[in-house]
């Protein structure tokens, strides 16, 4: 019959033998001690019979570790929303953290005090963090003054030293813009998600410099923030009704890409890509493949992101001689159905 709470010392009275001799077999330490293969089998057994199951929380106390990691992302209201790109992104994290051996906490608590949050973060129940926030997040600072492994993925990190796994943002807004102007687009709009995002800035960035090369003064009257598929689309409502309306949009992510094409569809009368091109940036084959058009978008290697983050952060973690702490991986262009080449029946819609 299974007993409640058995103890090391349970074992011990029962075989004779120390609480220490106990303790070394359990733990497959007998090797380091001359422990004779009678008394380790008598130990295993009682401790069977007993069923006896080890204390996890005390096992890693003594360890000093879990192989457990906790990924954090901006709001945890993240994890819930049925992301093209988060579904992907947790795919290529748990399956590396499985293939390393260590399991996964979701930072699902929203803590407004960045150094009730680090402690929290940082109590002993995971060994180190994957986190995704905005430039200048407090966390983030705390983390690297306390020394607690961590590695930014998908973002980056302007403190010193700092560990990250991200795309080239930069190289993809350039490829967006580039081809948009390679049909024909001179007034292009940018829809983008918080200023404050890392990502978001570097792929404006690429996008306002392949517009200066090719003297094209970016239109601040053609830019607007909406951050998720669920937000507010009034700011593209009010850009496309202005006099000079831009003829193409470059989206900063998929989600809000189709969500556009079908706010243009079904509120403006406006057709994708007759009227307007559209071109999304993550590349999720999914929703690219089923949106009607068909996405045209920069896919960033999301899956590989998510598991070179998961790997670096469990080599800093075991201290691993790290050589390469900051790695972005390069875009790709993916050519569908929702751009077109500029022509005259591209329209405004002026009230």
């Amino acid at each position: 019959m299974r007993q409640q709470g058995v103890t090391l010392q349970d074992i011990a009275n029962r075989t004779g033998v120390s609480k220490v001799t106990v303790s070394y077999v359990l733990n497959g330490r007998e090797t380091g001690v001359r422990i004779s293969d009678a008394t380790r089998q008598r130990v295993m057994a009682v401790a069977r019979d007993l069923g006896y199951q080890p204390n996890a929380v005390a096992r890693a106390l003594a360890r000093r570790c879990t192989d457990t990691v906790t990924l954090v992302m901006q709001f945890p209201s993240v994890f819930s929303g049925g992301s093209s790109f988060v579904l992907e992104m947790m795919h290529g994290v748990l399956d590396a953290a499985n293939a390393l051996g260590y399991d996964l906490l979701l930072h699902t608590k929203t803590i407004p005090d960045s150094l009730q949050e680090v402690q929290a973060l940082t109590d002993g129940r995971a060994d180190g963090i994957l986190v995704l926030r905005n430039l200048g997040d407090p966390l983030i600072g705390e983390l690297q003054t306390r020394n607690f492994p961590w590695v930014s993925l998908f973002s980056r990190s302007e403190e010193p030293g700092a560990y990250f796994v991200d795309c080239d943002n930069v190289t993809g807004g350039r490829l967006a813009t580039e081809y948009l102007i390679s049909l024909g687009h001179r007034c292009i709009g940018f829809i983008g998600g918080s200023a404050a995002s890392s990502a978001v800035r570097d792929r404006y960035k690429g996008f306002a410099d392949v517009l200066l090369e090719q003297n094209i003064e970016p239109n601040p009257q053609w830019s607007a923030e909406i951050g998720f598929a669920g937000a507010d689309f009034a700011p593209l409502e009010k850009m496309l009704k202005a006099k000079n309306a831009p003829t193409a949009l470059f989206v900063w992510s998929d989600d809000v890409a189709v969500e556009a094409i079908a706010f243009l569809r079904d509120k403006l009368n406006l057709r994708v890509p007759e009227d307007v091109s559209i071109i999304g940036f993550d590349g999720s084959e999914t929703l690219g493949e089923r949106s009607v058009p068909r996405l045209t978008t920069v896919r960033q290697p999301i899956y590989a992101i998510a598991e070179r983050a998961l790997q670096l952060l469990v080599a800093r973690i075991r201290d691993a001689g790290v050589l390469e702490t900051q790695k972005l991986l390069p875009p790709e262009l993916i050519i569908r159905e929702s751009c077109a080449p500029l022509h005259s029946s591209s329209v405004s819609l002026t009230t």
